[in-house]
């Protein structure tokens, strides 16, 4: 993708406002699965929706959180999410491409969502943006010392960083 956010996996995660050491929440994605068929055939990568029960502790795979919606009614995201198609036809279509589709039709809905962080285009440009100040101050790399039981978070409703 031109504008490199398809150098990362992007996923929602629920989770609950106040969070507290082993708070839980729920990751929805679009992902990739190896498909193995039948014996003595080639192994296939095929796109799958997932949702999945998941600690909101950091991960060798969880980067940076953006707080970009607060939800009005879980019940009603989750519809809307599992309508999201994933779309492997189509060329280029990864994660973000779902990512994008599911934002705006939970912002469509109208009822999944109360207050949210604005547009498709600013939530990803937000969350690049964020991905980079934080290499750039050696989150991830180990040359500064960074909690390593916390993940960078950043609220776009409140323009401000949560946890550094």
């Amino acid at each position: 993708m031109p504008g490199l956010e398809d150098t990362y996996h992007w996923a929602f995660i629920l989770g609950p406002k106040t969070e507290t050491l082993g708070s839980q929440g729920s990751r929805f994605h679009a992902r990739e699965r190896l498909h193995l068929g039948d014996r003595g055939a080639k192994p296939q990568t095929v796109w799958e929706y997932e949702e999945r029960d998941t600690t909101l502790e950091p991960s060798s795979m969880l980067l940076a959180r953006v707080m970009i919606a607060k939800v009005k009614s879980v019940r009603r995201l989750r519809s809307v999410l599992e309508g999201i198609p994933v779309r492997p036809e189509v060329e280029g279509w990864n994660c973000v491409g779902w990512i994008k589709e599911a934002f705006q039709a939970a912002l469509a809905d109208g009822k999944a969502l109360g207050t949210s962080a604005g547009d498709w285009q600013s939530v990803r440009d937000t969350a690049m943006w964020y991905v980079e100040a934080k290499k750039a101050a050696h989150r991830y790399d180990g040359i500064v010392f960074h909690d390593p039981m916390t993940v960078a978070t950043w609220d776009m409703m409140q323009g401000v960083e949560l946890t550094p």
